[in-house]
This record gives structure tokens, sequence and C-alpha cells, in this order.
């Protein structure tokens, strides 16, 4: 979460495409923002991503290439 919007109590999306490789890691060249509610959180999970592990696609049993759109949410617990 980055450290600026949290202090502001700031929630957000980002909408993110990828490919992710047979290996379950990310082709972080591949990286593409389809929606983001702010650039901090779009440089946050364009951080995230190379640590990130994801079970690959299969065809016929063997691991393949695959894009992916995936929506990243940013949201804090409220205060009650």
């Amino acid at each position: 979460y980055p450290p600026e919007l949290k202090a502001a109590r700031i929630e957000g999306q980002v909408v993110a495409q990828f490919v992710v490789e047979p290996s379950g890691l990310i082709d972080t060249s591949t990286f593409k923002v389809l929606r983001s509610s702010d650039a901090a959180f779009t440089r946050a999970v364009k951080d995230a991503l190379p640590n990130m592990r994801f079970t690959p696609a299969a065809v016929g049993g063997r691991a393949v290439r695959q894009m992916l759109q995936q929506p990243f949410s940013f949201s804090l617990p409220t205060d009650k």
C-alpha cells in the first residue's frame, strides 16, 4: 500500500494485464495498466509483481504462457 495514500486513507484499484510464464513468474515486459485510480497504486502493483507467483495455465498437462487481466484492490479496515 503506498504510504502516502494509506496515511490519507485513500482506497483504490488497479486492473493490470500481463503474461504469466510456464514457471508461474510474470513477464514484466508485458505489464500494461488497463485502469487505475492513482499512479501510486500502479507503481505499487508494478513493484510487487516480480515477487508474485502464479499457477500457470496448462494445455494437455503442459504449462503454457497466458495473458492475464488481474484486478488489485487497495482497501483499508473501517474504524468502528
